[in-house]
């Protein structure tokens, strides 16, 4: 038995070196991936099975080898074809698997060496209309079949072009190349692809520097995040907070507190609870209000909200902390009561935790959207991985962002947003993220490589 190994770029490069070396009855005896290629062992006049699974992958790669060449062949009598032939005779286009090829050897720089491949990639409109001239002498029972045969096989290879480089979220509309490669980067800022389609829909599409376009894209994803007309640590106000359990309300509550505390005093400054579901729901603000020197009212169940900001109307910022409930919480219904019932007195603030993943903001916002949800403020900055999850839920809901949190520490860790230095940090995280993984497969190869030599 004669056995070599082989190393190559990838696995048809492989069995092209095996077949060319050993010939046609060589069998693959192994194969593996390498860091930068594949690694075959082949063997010639091999007679011992050690089982079956062992001659099924046999079977299977001699299968393998035997369509690529297949196909190989097919390809090459595609590029042979002449211009002068017929533009579309029933054996070029009947097969979409032979145009799928003439494409892909056009997008690898080869040249279209027929007409045909050039009115497939000018539209299907012209398309027909080539056909119609080539048709002209058939009758209407000829031309019909095959003019439809061939408007089927044209919407399947425009539905894989568009699975290739589209948008697969509005596969009606196509984008171009560029625009497809700028989609991506927004879907690794991990940006909604709704969002992300208006962005790109309003690039110009002609333009071919990628950089160029990516940087407009970032201007409008920062015009296009809506951020709070005023500062509430400056203007005041009534706000009550709601979001998950664990999403930072309460200590954004005392950033809030102290900060007004800092710069205007304590005197027009309250604090209310709406938590009387959690053993010790109201220690943590308890401690805040003792520290400040500031009232803290708890309203029980069922309590009337107006009747306790009656109590407050001389305060100028009243924070009201709620609840984490579940939407299936029976006392979830009683807590959105209570704030509806204070009408316009109260703003109420969804509280995003920007660790969560972007469905669970969606849900979030979708949970709490009947308490009439009048802005939002972003926590756990310092914590999170990737923002344009958070930004897409506010840009698509036209949620203003009054705050932003990064930190737990009392009174600081806490900011008016700037949509321009949040864009830019979104790009950072995304780039750090691509390099991390990077670094991880390549150490991930680097560890595979020794242990296959025993190091």
């Amino acid at each position: 038995m004669k056995a070599k190994r082989f190393t190559a770029k990838n696995m048809q490069q492989a069995l092209r070196m095996v077949s060319d070396e050993l010939g046609p009855d060589a069998v693959i005896l192994s194969n593996k991936r390498l860091g930068k290629g594949v690694e075959v062992i082949a063997a010639l006049d091999y007679q011992e099975v050690a089982n079956e699974q062992q001659q099924a992958e046999i079977d299977r790669q001699l299968t393998l080898q035997q369509e690529l060449e297949q196909a190989k062949q097919a390809t090459g009598k595609i590029r042979q074809e002449q211009p002068t032939q017929a533009m579309l005779e029933r054996t070029d286009v009947s097969s979409t698997a032979a145009l799928k090829e003439a494409l892909m050897g056009i997008k690898e720089g080869t040249i279209a060496q027929s007409a045909a491949l050039e009115a497939v990639m000018n539209g299907e409109e012209e398309l027909k209309q080539s056909i119609n001239q080539q048709t002209s002498t058939m009758n209407s029972a000829e031309a019909e079949p095959f003019l439809t045969q061939v408007s089927d096989e044209l919407k399947d290879l425009k539905n894989w072009l568009v699975s290739q480089q589209g948008n697969a979220w509005n596969p009606n509309r196509p984008l171009s190349w560029q625009q497809a490669q700028i989609w991506q980067r927004c879907q690794d800022l991990g940006i909604d692809p709704s969002w992300a389609d208006k962005l790109v829909s309003a690039l110009p599409e002609d333009d071919d520097d990628i950089e160029k376009g990516w940087a407009q894209c970032l201007r409008f994803i920062a015009e296009d995040i809506p951020l709070a007309e005023n500062n509430m640590l400056q203007t005041g106000g009534c706000f009550a907070f709601v979001g998950p359990t664990g999403a930072g309300k309460s200590t954004t509550i005392g950033k809030l507190a102290a900060q007004y505390v800092i710069n205007h005093g304590s005197e027009d400054v309250a604090l209310i609870t709406m938590d009387n579901y959690r053993i010790a729901a109201h220690d943590q603000l308890k401690a805040f209000a003792r520290i400040m020197e500031i009232p803290l009212l708890v309203l029980e169940p069922n309590g009337d909200l107006t009747a306790l900001l009656d109590q407050l109307a001389d305060k100028k910022f009243i924070l009201i902390d709620t609840a984490g409930l579940a939407s299936q919480d029976p006392h979830f219904s009683v807590q959105l009561s209570m704030l509806k019932g204070a009408g316009n007195r109260v703003s109420t603030l969804l509280a995003l935790p920007l660790t969560s993943q972007a469905r669970c903001l969606q849900e979030n916002f979708e949970h709490f959207k009947p308490a009439g949800i009048d802005g939002c403020i972003f926590t756990k900055l310092d914590e999170c991985f990737s923002l344009g999850q958070a930004m897409s839920i506010a840009s698509v809901t036209r949620l203003p962002i009054h705050m932003v949190t990064d930190g737990p520490h009392i009174p600081d860790d806490i900011h008016f947003p700037n949509a321009e230095k949040m864009v830019r940090l979104a790009e950072q995280m995304a780039r750090m993220a691509q390099a991390r993984w990077q670094t991880s497969e390549v150490s991930s190869a680097m560890n595979n490589n020794f242990m296959q030599h025993g190091v």
